[in-house]
Protein backbone atom coordinates (compact mmCIF):
# COMPACT_ATOMS: atom_id res chain seq x y z
CA UNK A 1 0.00 0.00 0.00
CA UNK A 2 1.26 3.43 -0.85
CA UNK A 3 2.33 5.37 2.24
CA UNK A 4 0.17 8.43 1.48
CA UNK A 5 -2.90 6.31 0.83
CA UNK A 6 -2.37 4.41 4.09
CA UNK A 7 -2.21 7.62 6.11
CA UNK A 8 -5.29 8.98 4.34
CA UNK A 9 -7.29 5.81 4.95
CA UNK A 10 -6.19 5.58 8.58
CA UNK A 11 -6.98 9.27 9.14
CA UNK A 12 -10.51 8.76 7.82
CA UNK A 13 -10.91 5.76 10.09
CA UNK A 14 -9.72 7.70 13.13
CA UNK A 15 -12.02 10.55 12.14
CA UNK A 16 -14.99 8.17 12.10
CA UNK A 17 -14.05 6.81 15.53
CA UNK A 18 -13.76 10.37 16.85
CA UNK A 19 -17.17 11.16 15.39
CA UNK A 20 -18.56 8.04 17.08
CA UNK A 21 -17.19 9.37 20.36
CA UNK A 22 -19.11 12.60 19.79
CA UNK A 23 -22.28 10.61 19.08
CA UNK A 24 -21.73 8.63 22.29
CA UNK A 25 -21.49 11.94 24.17
CA UNK A 26 -24.66 13.05 22.39
CA UNK A 27 -26.51 9.93 23.59
CA UNK A 28 -25.38 10.61 27.15
CA UNK A 29 -26.38 14.26 26.90
CA UNK A 30 -29.78 13.15 25.60
CA UNK A 31 -30.19 11.08 28.76
CA UNK A 32 -29.39 14.14 30.86
CA UNK A 33 -32.00 16.09 28.89
CA UNK A 34 -34.63 13.44 29.68
CA UNK A 35 -33.60 13.03 33.32
CA UNK A 36 -33.84 16.79 33.91
CA UNK A 37 -37.23 17.04 32.21
CA UNK A 38 -35.70 19.32 29.58
CA UNK A 39 -37.07 17.67 26.45
CA UNK A 40 -39.37 20.63 25.80
CA UNK A 41 -37.12 23.32 27.28
CA UNK A 42 -36.91 24.55 23.70
CA UNK A 43 -40.58 24.29 22.67
CA UNK A 44 -39.92 24.97 18.99
CA UNK A 45 -37.60 23.52 16.35
CA UNK A 46 -35.11 24.24 14.81
CA UNK A 47 -34.98 27.49 16.81
CA UNK A 48 -35.25 27.69 20.59
CA UNK A 49 -37.84 30.17 21.87
CA UNK A 50 -37.69 31.73 18.42
CA UNK A 51 -33.96 32.40 18.69
CA UNK A 52 -30.83 30.77 17.34
CA UNK A 53 -29.09 31.35 20.70
CA UNK A 54 -31.65 31.81 23.50
CA UNK A 55 -31.28 33.02 27.07
CA UNK A 56 -30.11 30.05 29.10
CA UNK A 57 -31.15 28.31 32.26
CA UNK A 58 -30.05 24.75 33.05
CA UNK A 59 -32.79 23.00 31.11
CA UNK A 60 -32.54 25.24 28.07
CA UNK A 61 -28.75 24.88 28.12
CA UNK A 62 -29.05 21.09 28.14
CA UNK A 63 -31.55 20.93 25.27
CA UNK A 64 -29.81 23.63 23.21
CA UNK A 65 -26.44 21.96 23.85
CA UNK A 66 -27.88 18.66 22.67
CA UNK A 67 -28.98 20.29 19.43
CA UNK A 68 -25.68 22.14 18.99
CA UNK A 69 -23.65 18.95 19.44
CA UNK A 70 -25.90 17.19 16.92
CA UNK A 71 -25.13 19.99 14.47
CA UNK A 72 -21.39 19.51 15.02
CA UNK A 73 -21.79 15.78 14.39
CA UNK A 74 -23.51 16.58 11.09
CA UNK A 75 -20.66 18.91 10.15
CA UNK A 76 -18.10 16.25 11.10
CA UNK A 77 -19.80 13.62 8.95
CA UNK A 78 -19.88 16.08 6.04
CA UNK A 79 -16.13 16.69 6.31
CA UNK A 80 -15.36 12.97 6.49
CA UNK A 81 -17.71 12.23 3.59
CA UNK A 82 -16.02 14.83 1.40
CA UNK A 83 -12.61 13.42 2.29
CA UNK A 84 -13.70 9.90 1.37
CA UNK A 85 -15.52 10.82 -1.82
CA UNK A 86 -12.56 12.80 -3.15
CA UNK A 87 -10.53 9.58 -3.34
CA UNK A 88 -11.70 7.54 -6.31
CA UNK A 89 -10.29 4.36 -4.77
CA UNK A 90 -12.40 4.79 -1.65
CA UNK A 91 -15.48 6.40 -3.15
CA UNK A 92 -17.12 3.30 -4.63
CA UNK A 93 -16.25 1.23 -1.54
CA UNK A 94 -17.65 3.63 1.05
CA UNK A 95 -20.49 5.21 -0.88
CA UNK A 96 -23.12 2.71 0.29
CA UNK A 97 -22.31 2.94 3.98
CA UNK A 98 -21.90 6.70 3.88
CA UNK A 99 -25.36 6.85 2.33
CA UNK A 100 -26.66 4.69 5.18
CA UNK A 101 -24.94 6.94 7.73
CA UNK A 102 -26.52 10.04 6.21
CA UNK A 103 -29.92 8.31 6.10
CA UNK A 104 -29.66 7.54 9.83
CA UNK A 105 -28.49 11.07 10.59
CA UNK A 106 -31.33 12.72 8.66
CA UNK A 107 -33.82 10.34 10.28
CA UNK A 108 -32.40 11.32 13.67
CA UNK A 109 -32.85 15.01 12.91
CA UNK A 110 -36.45 14.41 11.82
CA UNK A 111 -37.15 12.36 14.94
CA UNK A 112 -35.66 15.12 17.07
CA UNK A 113 -38.01 17.61 15.46
CA UNK A 114 -41.00 15.27 15.82
CA UNK A 115 -40.14 14.70 19.48
CA UNK A 116 -40.61 18.43 20.06
CA UNK A 117 -43.57 18.92 17.74
CA UNK A 118 -45.43 15.89 19.16
CA UNK A 119 -44.65 16.88 22.76
CA UNK A 120 -42.35 13.97 23.62
CA UNK A 121 -44.49 11.23 22.08
CA UNK A 122 -43.12 7.94 23.46
CA UNK A 123 -42.59 6.37 20.03
CA UNK A 124 -40.43 9.30 18.86
CA UNK A 125 -38.32 9.27 22.04
CA UNK A 126 -37.75 5.51 21.78
CA UNK A 127 -36.98 5.55 18.06
CA UNK A 128 -34.61 8.50 18.59
CA UNK A 129 -32.67 6.47 21.17
CA UNK A 130 -32.47 3.31 19.04
CA UNK A 131 -31.38 5.11 15.87
CA UNK A 132 -28.77 7.09 17.78
CA UNK A 133 -27.16 3.89 19.00
CA UNK A 134 -27.33 2.33 15.53
CA UNK A 135 -25.66 5.41 14.03
CA UNK A 136 -22.88 5.27 16.62
CA UNK A 137 -22.27 1.56 15.96
CA UNK A 138 -22.14 2.14 12.19
CA UNK A 139 -19.50 4.84 12.59
CA UNK A 140 -17.35 2.59 14.79
CA UNK A 141 -17.71 -0.31 12.35
CA UNK A 142 -16.70 1.85 9.39
CA UNK A 143 -13.81 3.42 11.27
CA UNK A 144 -12.34 0.08 12.35
CA UNK A 145 -12.66 -1.31 8.83
CA UNK A 146 -10.69 1.62 7.43
CA UNK A 147 -7.99 1.38 10.09
CA UNK A 148 -7.61 -2.37 9.60
CA UNK A 149 -7.48 -2.00 5.83
CA UNK A 150 -4.58 0.45 6.17
CA UNK A 151 -2.61 -1.52 8.75
CA UNK A 152 -3.55 -5.09 7.92
CA UNK A 153 -6.35 -6.99 9.62
CA UNK A 154 -5.50 -9.00 12.76
CA UNK A 155 -5.56 -12.78 12.76
CA UNK A 156 -9.02 -14.05 13.62
CA UNK A 157 -10.07 -17.38 15.13
CA UNK A 158 -13.24 -19.30 14.40
CA UNK A 159 -15.97 -19.71 17.01
CA UNK A 160 -17.99 -22.79 17.90
CA UNK A 161 -21.59 -22.92 16.68
CA UNK A 162 -22.78 -22.66 20.29
CA UNK A 163 -20.93 -19.36 20.49
CA UNK A 164 -22.73 -18.12 17.39
CA UNK A 165 -26.07 -19.10 18.94
CA UNK A 166 -25.20 -17.27 22.16
CA UNK A 167 -24.14 -14.20 20.19
CA UNK A 168 -27.37 -14.23 18.18
CA UNK A 169 -29.38 -14.53 21.39
CA UNK A 170 -27.43 -11.70 23.01
CA UNK A 171 -27.90 -9.45 19.97
CA UNK A 172 -31.66 -10.05 19.85
CA UNK A 173 -32.05 -9.59 23.59
CA UNK A 174 -30.01 -6.38 23.45
CA UNK A 175 -32.28 -4.85 20.79
CA UNK A 176 -35.37 -5.88 22.77
CA UNK A 177 -33.85 -4.53 25.98
CA UNK A 178 -32.99 -1.17 24.43
CA UNK A 179 -36.52 -0.94 23.02
CA UNK A 180 -37.95 -1.72 26.46
CA UNK A 181 -35.57 0.74 28.11
CA UNK A 182 -36.62 3.48 25.72
CA UNK A 183 -40.28 2.73 26.42
CA UNK A 184 -39.71 2.72 30.19
CA UNK A 185 -38.02 6.12 29.95
CA UNK A 186 -40.50 7.67 27.52
CA UNK A 187 -43.51 6.42 29.52
CA UNK A 188 -41.96 7.59 32.83
CA UNK A 189 -42.17 4.02 34.12
CA UNK A 190 -38.82 4.01 35.90
CA UNK A 191 -40.52 3.68 39.29
CA UNK A 192 -43.48 1.55 38.20
CA UNK A 193 -41.71 -1.10 40.26
CA UNK A 194 -40.51 0.77 43.33
CA UNK A 195 -38.66 -2.10 45.02
CA UNK A 196 -35.89 -4.58 44.28
CA UNK A 197 -35.63 -7.54 43.86
CA UNK A 198 -39.41 -7.61 44.05
CA UNK A 199 -41.50 -5.17 42.06
CA UNK A 200 -44.07 -4.19 44.68
CA UNK A 201 -42.49 -5.50 47.85
CA UNK A 202 -44.19 -8.88 47.43
CA UNK A 203 -43.84 -10.30 43.91
CA UNK A 204 -41.10 -10.17 41.29
CA UNK A 205 -43.69 -9.99 38.52
CA UNK A 206 -47.10 -8.97 39.87
CA UNK A 207 -48.38 -8.37 36.32
CA UNK A 208 -47.20 -8.17 32.74
CA UNK A 209 -49.71 -5.48 31.82
CA UNK A 210 -49.45 -1.71 31.75
CA UNK A 211 -46.46 0.26 32.99
CA UNK A 212 -45.70 -2.25 35.72
CA UNK A 213 -45.54 -5.04 33.14
CA UNK A 214 -43.25 -2.90 30.98
CA UNK A 215 -40.88 -2.36 33.89
CA UNK A 216 -40.98 -6.05 34.85
CA UNK A 217 -40.13 -7.11 31.29
CA UNK A 218 -37.24 -4.65 31.25
CA UNK A 219 -35.81 -6.28 34.37
CA UNK A 220 -36.31 -9.86 33.16
CA UNK A 221 -34.84 -9.28 29.71
CA UNK A 222 -31.85 -7.60 31.36
CA UNK A 223 -31.10 -10.78 33.30
CA UNK A 224 -31.68 -12.82 30.14
CA UNK A 225 -29.09 -10.68 28.35
CA UNK A 226 -26.67 -11.25 31.22
CA UNK A 227 -27.11 -15.03 30.87
CA UNK A 228 -26.62 -14.91 27.09
CA UNK A 229 -23.42 -12.89 27.45
CA UNK A 230 -22.11 -15.27 30.12
CA UNK A 231 -22.73 -18.19 27.76
CA UNK A 232 -21.03 -16.33 24.92
CA UNK A 233 -17.96 -15.57 27.06
CA UNK A 234 -17.71 -19.29 27.83
CA UNK A 235 -18.24 -20.64 24.30
CA UNK A 236 -16.01 -18.01 22.66
CA UNK A 237 -12.91 -18.99 24.63
CA UNK A 238 -11.26 -20.28 21.45
CA UNK A 239 -11.56 -16.85 19.82
CA UNK A 240 -9.46 -14.45 21.94
CA UNK A 241 -10.80 -11.25 20.37
CA UNK A 242 -14.45 -12.28 20.60
CA UNK A 243 -13.95 -13.68 24.10
CA UNK A 244 -12.40 -10.41 25.27
CA UNK A 245 -15.32 -8.43 23.86
CA UNK A 246 -17.83 -10.83 25.43
CA UNK A 247 -16.21 -10.48 28.84
CA UNK A 248 -16.28 -6.69 28.45
CA UNK A 249 -19.98 -6.77 27.55
CA UNK A 250 -20.65 -9.08 30.49
CA UNK A 251 -18.93 -6.72 32.94
CA UNK A 252 -20.75 -3.73 31.49
CA UNK A 253 -24.07 -5.54 31.85
CA UNK A 254 -23.33 -6.29 35.50
CA UNK A 255 -22.61 -2.58 36.00
CA UNK A 256 -25.81 -1.75 34.12
CA UNK A 257 -27.91 -3.97 36.38
CA UNK A 258 -26.33 -2.35 39.44
CA UNK A 259 -27.15 1.08 38.01
CA UNK A 260 -30.72 -0.03 37.34
CA UNK A 261 -31.08 -1.15 40.96
CA UNK A 262 -29.57 2.15 42.15
CA UNK A 263 -32.01 4.01 39.92
CA UNK A 264 -34.97 2.36 41.63
CA UNK A 265 -33.68 2.51 45.20
CA UNK A 266 -32.45 6.09 44.75
CA UNK A 267 -35.71 7.20 43.07
CA UNK A 268 -34.15 8.03 39.68
CA UNK A 269 -31.24 10.35 40.54
CA UNK A 270 -30.20 12.32 37.47
CA UNK A 271 -26.57 11.19 37.54
CA UNK A 272 -27.45 7.49 37.76
CA UNK A 273 -30.05 7.83 35.02
CA UNK A 274 -27.46 9.38 32.69
CA UNK A 275 -24.90 6.68 33.55
CA UNK A 276 -27.55 4.03 32.89
CA UNK A 277 -28.07 5.34 29.35
CA UNK A 278 -24.34 5.76 28.72
CA UNK A 279 -23.65 2.20 29.87
CA UNK A 280 -26.45 0.90 27.65
CA UNK A 281 -24.80 2.63 24.69
CA UNK A 282 -21.44 1.08 25.65
CA UNK A 283 -23.02 -2.39 25.77
CA UNK A 284 -24.64 -1.80 22.37
CA UNK A 285 -21.30 -0.77 20.87
CA UNK A 286 -19.54 -3.78 22.36
CA UNK A 287 -22.20 -6.12 20.98
CA UNK A 288 -21.89 -4.52 17.55
CA UNK A 289 -18.14 -5.15 17.69
CA UNK A 290 -18.81 -8.78 18.65
CA UNK A 291 -21.11 -9.23 15.65
CA UNK A 292 -18.44 -7.65 13.43
CA UNK A 293 -15.75 -9.93 14.85
CA UNK A 294 -17.86 -13.06 14.39
CA UNK A 295 -18.80 -12.14 10.82
CA UNK A 296 -15.22 -11.47 9.77
CA UNK A 297 -13.94 -14.59 11.52
CA UNK A 298 -16.62 -16.68 9.80
CA UNK A 299 -15.74 -15.37 6.35
CA UNK A 300 -12.00 -15.64 7.15
CA UNK A 301 -11.11 -12.56 5.18
CA UNK A 302 -9.82 -9.07 5.79
CA UNK A 303 -12.64 -6.53 6.31
CA UNK A 304 -13.32 -4.79 3.04
CA UNK A 305 -10.49 -6.80 1.47
CA UNK A 306 -12.25 -6.83 -1.84
CA UNK A 307 -12.99 -3.14 -1.61
CA UNK A 308 -9.46 -2.08 -0.70
CA UNK A 309 -7.54 -4.48 -2.91
CA UNK A 310 -6.89 -1.63 -5.32
CA UNK A 311 -4.92 0.18 -2.62
CA UNK A 312 -2.36 -2.60 -2.23
CA UNK A 313 1.01 -2.29 -4.04
CA UNK A 314 1.66 -4.38 -7.11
Amino acid sequence: MAHGSSISTRALGLGLLGLAGAVFALITLGALVRANGAGLACPDWPLCHGQLVPNFDLRIALEWGHRALAGLVSLGLAVISLGALRDARLRSRLRGRLLLAWTLLVAQALLGALTVWLLLAPWTVTAHLLLGNAFCALLVWMGLDLIESSAGAPLRSSTASAGHAALAAAAVLLVVQMLLGGMVASHAAGLACAFFPTCDGVSIAPTFQGLIGLHVLHRLVGFGLLAALAALAWFARGNPRLSRLARTALRLTLVQIALGIANVLGRLPVEITALHSATAAAIALTCALMVREALYAATARVPLARGFAALEPR
